[in-house]
Order: structure tokens, then sequence, then C-alpha cells
């Protein structure tokens, strides 16, 4: 513990008060852009995404595995105007060493968009593309949980970024034995700063996952639980044709639950996420520092929790986290829509003694066509 106080000193003499990171995850993002030439037009795509994830984890929290497979997407979109577009298509999710799909389902996408308004019903613009820090939203959502279905509120200019949402998760009908499931989210990024060696943003997170229901016959009682983060974020442009930029980002963390209904060993806590990082012409460097105590996301990754996530030991509760992640990303943008991102990050947990590591391989490969495209005279 005495080391991971001399790490928060340091990075707190550089951010005041709460300091944390925000990986850069635009490669994963989902967005359904439209645009004033798509009008009338028809297009057939096609998204694919590989993936290898191994997670060597050696604590209590979480035990390591594997992540090995592929998604594919299929789609056809049509754009009756140019503010709207409707996209159909179906979700495929194939592990390795399994004969079958682990998930199939419908994709269903209205859009309308009006300048930097857009808004979305059906198959969200989900997962990673909230843009929410990891403690709040696990990463691995983007290969688990990818498909949100729901409502979706945008507003995006060259300063603010806003993002609301309601994803429903479990519906259930009369005489269900099961609670109904939803999850509301709010994220927002104002650069209130933009100088051209000096930029300053204030992001504000928050979550609420409710589980209830008044027609079900569960004898679990209902209860919502409450994420927010709120934090600092200074970028420092570099023009130098090797470090393109350095950053600093801070968030302070906050848990709550709605009652005494919960069934959690606490009904509070906090977290304190630091992080680092240096824009390369190649790579991008993060080191990261996770504080929290009696801290509990229920979508956030599972290292930054204070409970178990492990299936053989899930009373076992660690009240204080303190962890050290250092970090190297690497993507590489090949012609013809396939992009490579590669990622190793190894992390030193405080109270436990330990080293563990996790390394990542994505491609991604998106593709559209016009279906309907106009002739020349």
């Amino acid at each position: 513990m005495k080391h991971a106080w001399i790490i928060i000193a340091s990075l707190n003499f550089l951010v005041p008060g709460a300091v944390n990171a925000q990986l850069d995850n635009s490669f994963f993002h989902d967005d359904y852009p439209i645009s004033s030439e798509d009008s009338a037009k028809i297009k057939l795509g096609v998204e694919f995404l590989g993936f290898l994830r191994n997670n060597e984890f050696k604590g209590e929290i979480i035990p390591g595995f594997t992540l090995f497979g592929y998604q594919f997407k299929p789609y056809i979109t049509y754009f009756p105007s140019s503010r709207i577009r409707l996209e159909l298509g179906g979700f495929f999710l194939k592990d390795f060493g399994n004969n079958e799909f682990r998930e199939i389902r419908p994709l269903v996408t209205v859009k309308y968009v009006n300048r930097n308004f857009s808004m979305l019903f059906g198959t969200l613009e989900g997962a990673l593309s909230h843009r929410l820090i990891e403690p709040l939203y696990n990463f691995e959502r983007i290969i688990n949980e990818r498909i949100e279905d729901g409502f979706q509120l945008k507003y995006s200019n060259h300063r603010i970024y806003a993002d609301a949402w309601i994803e429903w998760v479990n519906m259930i009908e009369f005489g269900d034995d099961a609670l109904e499931e939803f999850n509301v989210g709010f994220s927002f990024n104002h650069q209130i700063l933009n100088y051209k060696k000096f930029k300053l943003e204030i992001p504000l997170q928050l979550l609420a996952n409710h589980r209830g229901g008044e027609i079900d016959t569960s004898v679990e009682p209902a209860n919502t639980l409450f994420n927010a983060s709120v934090g600092l974020g200074f970028v420092f442009p570099i023009h130098d044709n090797t470090l393109k930029a350095f950053r600093i980002d801070s968030y302070y963390t906050k848990f709550i639950t709605s009652g005494n209904s919960s069934g959690l060993p606490f009904s509070d806590g906090e977290g304190w996420f630091l992080n680092v990082s240096s824009e390369l012409k190649w790579i991008v460097l993060l080191m990261s520092y996770w504080h929290g105590n009696q801290f509990y996301a229920p979508n956030g990754g599972p290292l930054y929790q204070s409970l178990s996530f492990d299936y053989a030991n899930d009373n076992y509760i660690e009240f204080q986290r303190d962890l050290l992640f250092m970090r190297v990303l690497f993507e590489h943008e090949f012609r013809g829509g396939l992009t490579l991102a590669f990622r190793f990050e190894p992390v030193f947990d405080f109270n436990n003694n330990h080293f563990d590591h996790s390394e990542g391989l994505y491609l991604r490969f998106r593709m559209d066509r016009v279906l309907n495209r106009k002739r020349k005279p």
C-alpha cells in the first residue's frame, strides 16, 4: 500500500484532485453515419471482428480465461432521406472450439440526424461506443455483450459529446419467475479549453442498473445500483514526428444502492482512477492506477471490483483494491477496410503482491457497397 500512495501522490501533483485515464477505444466503436449524399441509396454491408484475448489472472476476484473467436454482422441499409437511416441485419458470435454459435440475433436500427443531434431506436451505438471508463463499463462487453437494444439520444460537436440511452436487458411476461432488467446511462464530455498547446476536458458519466418488475413471481426484491464518475482531462498536443500527444486524465467514481434490498455486503463505495498516456507514431503507452474502496459496478471490469466474479469463490470480498496497469496499444490500418489492433496490459496487485497480465489481438473488417448507384448520363 505504501508504494500505491507514492504513485497516487505523484499523479495528484500533476493533476489536482482525483486522477483517471481513458483508453482510446475508437477501434471498437459502432457508429451508424448518415451523409447528405446517401439520400435514397441502398447499401449492403458486412463487418467482421476477430478476437483473441488471453487473461492470466491469479487473484481471487476473477480467474484467468481466454476468449477466442469472431463476430460477423451482415446488414442492409436504406436512406429514405438525408436525415434518416434504416438498417436491418444479423449478429453472429462464434467461439473457436465450440461447434455452435454462442449468439445469433437480429439487428434493427432507425436513426434520425439533425445537424449535431441524433436519435436511435432499436440496436444502439453501444458497448465501447458509449466512451465510459473501464471501472464502470467492462472492455470485454465488445466481445460478450456488444449488442444493446433500446433508445438513444446523442449530441456531438467539436467541443461537446453527450450520449444518453436506455438498454433493455431482460423483459418479463405475466407470471415469470425472473426480474426485468434495464440499464440507463449518460456519458458526457466538454472540452472547456482548447489552445494550441493545451486542452482541458470535463467528463461526467452516470449509470443505473435496475432489476425489478410488477408482474413477476420472483421472491427476489427489486433493487437499483448507481454508478457515477466525474473528472478532468488534460491534453498536451505535441507536433513531433514521433510523439503526437501527452495526456493526463483524472476520475472520481462512486457506487451507491437504492436501499438494503441489493443483497450486497456494502451499500456504497468509491474509487479513484488515474492515467498518464503518451501517443507515439505507432503505439500508445499508458500507466493507470486504480484505488477502490467497497466499489462495485455491475457492468464494470471485474478487476476493479471489490466483489469476486469467480464462480468457485463468489463470496470472496476485497474491500480495498489497489492496482497499477501498464498498457501498450498498437493499431495498424491496411488498405481495403482491414484494421489490426494489439494490446498488452500487465497489472500489479499491491494488496496481493503479484503480477497479472492480459494480451489481446483484434482484426476488424468493414465494407459498404451501394446497390442502387445512379448511372451517369
